[in-house]
């Protein structure tokens, strides 16, 4: 008698063994893709919308460039005013000058005329 495989019937069950076992590693190629495409997908989110992501970076780098700016900005102010302080400390004519025009002083024997303004 000639060597056989085997039966139909066991033909049979051993395709169905394979197309199941096939089924499976297909389904765990499915479940182990969409994991990774998911943890991607995170990763992706979390660079851009996250504590530290993108845009909280381009928000801080616009926040840190207002307050150069404002910063250089009153190192101008600043300036001004120590020149304007330098002015009234060491001026004499402009110590005078004030005097008379913001307070109202005269020098001896000088007169004031206060002209009032047609609107009044």
């Amino acid at each position: 008698m000639a060597y056989s495989r085997g039966t139909t019937d066991s033909r049979a069950g051993g395709n169905a063994a394979w197309r199941q076992m096939r089924a499976e590693k297909k389904r765990a190629s499915y479940v182990f893709w969409t994991v990774v495409l998911l943890s991607l997908l995170y990763l992706a989110g979390a660079l851009v919308f996250g504590d530290m992501g993108y845009l909280k970076l381009r928000t801080l780098k616009a926040r840190s460039l207002a307050l150069k700016t404002e910063v250089a900005s009153l190192n101008q102010k600043d300036a001004r005013l120590k020149a304007s302080m330098k002015d009234y400390r060491d001026d004499e004519f402009y110590q005078e000058k004030l005097a008379r025009e913001d307070l109202g002083l005269a020098k001896k024997n000088e007169y004031i005329f206060i002209f009032n303004s047609p609107d009044r």
